[in-house]
C-alpha cells in the first residue's frame, strides 16, 4: 500500500479514554482503581499457544502459490483462485455456494486456507480434501493468524479504544484479550509476539472530538512507544520510545522514527529529519535505520531520496525485503539483503514477493484506440532487480479475465 510521508505523519495518534472521577477520599479512589486493574488483569485467564503470526493473505505460507478472490458479478458465487507461480496459470481452488457473501480475509497457513464469513469458519484444504465449516458465536473480522488461531484488532476511531480478540481454530471460541491502552498501530512480523505502537501519557487523553483544545494541549507531552506484545499473556516489552513530535535537535528541528518492518533479527525504521513551522512541515532528509529486537545497536541502513515521499515497504510474507522509491521513473528499489539500490527496467508495479524467488507485477496497458486494462505477470526476482524486462504474463482462470 502506498503512503505519503504526510499520511504517515498525520496518522491519528488519537484514542481517548475517560478518566474516573476522583472522590473526596483519595485512598478509597486508589483502592477502587487498583481493584479495577486487578480485575482487568484477571480477565484473560485462558492459556493458548501462539505460533508465527502473519498478516491475513500472506501467500508465502505456500511458496510458489498465490491466492485471491474472484467474483464475476454480485449475483454469482465467489471463488478462491490459485496461481501457480511457475507456469503463471490460474485455477479455481474452491467456489462458495452463496451468491450474496461479504468480502473476507483469507487466512493462509501451510496446507490450508481459512475464511470467516458471518458466523461461520470455513477450512479449505489445499490438497483438494473436504471443506469443513464451523459455527461461530458471533462475527469475526481477522487481520492476522498463526497455525492455531486468528486475531482481530479493531477500534480505529479516536474515541474508541482498540480491542484485541482471538478465534481458536480448534474450538471456534472467541476470546477477548488483555488490551494495552492507547494503541495506534500493530504489526505481525512472523514472531510469536506482535509489535505495537501506542501513546503513553500520565493520564488518559481527553476526547479529541469533544475536547479538541485539551486533547492537543495534552498530546504535546505524550510519548510514542514501540513495544513487543504477547497476545497470550498481555505482557509488554519496550523497544523504543520518543516524544510525540519527535526528538528535538539543537536547531529546533526534530527527528521522528516510523516502523517499516522486521528482517532477520533487525527492526527497520524510517528516520525523518523535519522542521515544523507556521507554513507546515518541511522534510530536511530521510534515512533508514535498524536496531536489534530489544531496541539496542542502532545502525544507519541507507539514505532516502530528499523530498516528501516516504519509501513504500514491500514484505516477503512477514519479512521486510524491499523499499521502493517511486519518485523516479523507472522506480528504484533498495534490497535489504544486499543493501544496494537497483534501477528497474520493467514497467509496472511490484505487488508482492511470492516466497519462491519471484515477484508478482501489475502493469497498466493502453491500446492505440484509447482502451485501458490492467495485466499481471511474474518475473524472476534477481533478474528483475538487475534490470531485466522479461516476465511471464498470468493466464487467468476461465471466466476471470
Amino acid at each position: 500500500m502506498k503512503k505519503s510521508l504526510f499520511v504517515l505523519l498525520a496518522l491519528a495518534f488519537c484514542l481517548s479514554a475517560c478518566a474516573p472521577a476522583a472522590s473526596g477520599n483519595e485512598e478509597t479512589f486508589n483502592n477502587t482503581v487498583e481493584n479495577a486493574q486487578t480485575a482487568e488483569n484477571a480477565a484473560q485467564t485462558t492459556s493458548f499457544p501462539v505460533g508465527n503470526l502473519v498478516n491475513c493473505g500472506d501467500d508465502t505460507q505456500t511458496p510458489g502459490k498465490m491466492y485471491h478472490f474472484y467474483q464475476e458479478s454480485e449475483d454469482t458465487p465467489q471463488s478462491i483462485i490459485e496461481l501457480d507461480c511457475d507456469t503463471g496459470q490460474e485455477s479455481c481452488l474452491y467456489t462458495f455456494t452463496s451468491e450474496k457473501m461479504p468480502d473476507g480475509q483469507l487466512l493462509i497457513q501451510p496446507g490450508v486456507i481459512r475464511r470467516t464469513v458471518g458466523k461461520t469458519l470455513y477450512t479449505i484444504p489445499l490438497d483438494g480434501g473436504e471443506v469443513q465449516t464451523m459455527p461461530l458465536e458471533e462475527g469475526f473480522d481477522p487481520v492476522a493468524c498463526d497455525a492455531y488461531g486468528a486475531y482481530e484488532f479493531w477500534g480505529a476511531d479516536w474515541d474508541v479504544q482498540r480491542s484485541f480478540r482471538r478465534l481458536d481454530f480448534a474450538t471456534g471460541q472467541i476470546t477477548e484479550l488483555k488490551t494495552p491502552d492507547q494503541v495506534q498501530s500493530y504489526w505481525a512480523v512472523g514472531q510469536d509476539r506482535i509489535i505495537l505502537w501506542r501513546l503513553v501519557t500520565d493520564a488518559p487523553l481527553p476526547d479529541a472530538h469533544t475536547q479538541n483544545e485539551q486533547y492537543y494541549a495534552a498530546i504535546q507531552s505524550a510519548t510514542t512507544e514501540y513495544e513487543w506484545y504477547d497476545p497470550a499473556t498481555g505482557e509488554l516489552e519496550k523497544i523504543y520510545a520518543e516524544p510525540y513530535y519527535g526528538v528535538e535537535q539543537a536547531d529546533g528541528s526534530q527527528n521522528q522514527r516510523f516502523f517499516l518492518g522486521m528482517a532477520g533479527d533487525r527492526l527497520y525504521f524510517q528516520n525523518t529529519h523535519l522542521l515544523r513551522g507556521n507554513s507546515g512541515v518541511e522534510v530536511l532528509d530521510m534515512q533508514v535505520e535498524s536496531c536489534a529486537v530489544d531496541g539496542t545497536d542502532w545502525q544507519t541502513e541507507c539514505t532516502l531520496t530528499a523530498g516528501n515521499a516516504a519509501p513504500v515497504p514491500l514484505w516477503e510474507g512477514p519479512t521486510l525485503r524491499w523499499l521502493i522509491d517511486n519518485t523516479t521513473s523507472p522506480i528504484k528499489i533498495y534490497d535489504l539483503t544486499d543493501r544496494a539500490w537497483h534501477t528497474i527496467g520493467l514497467s509496472g508495479w511490484p505487488e508482492s514477493l511470492t516466497g519462491d524467488g519471484k515477484v508478482y507485477l501489475m502493469q497498466e496497458q493502453w491500446g492505440s484506440d484509447g482502451s485501458y486494462k490492467v495485466v499481471y505477470g511474474l518475473a524472476d526476482r534477481d533478474d528483475y532487480l538487475a534490470g531485466s524486462t522479461d516476465w511471464t504474463p498470468v493466464i487467468p482462470c476461465t471466466g476471470t479475465s
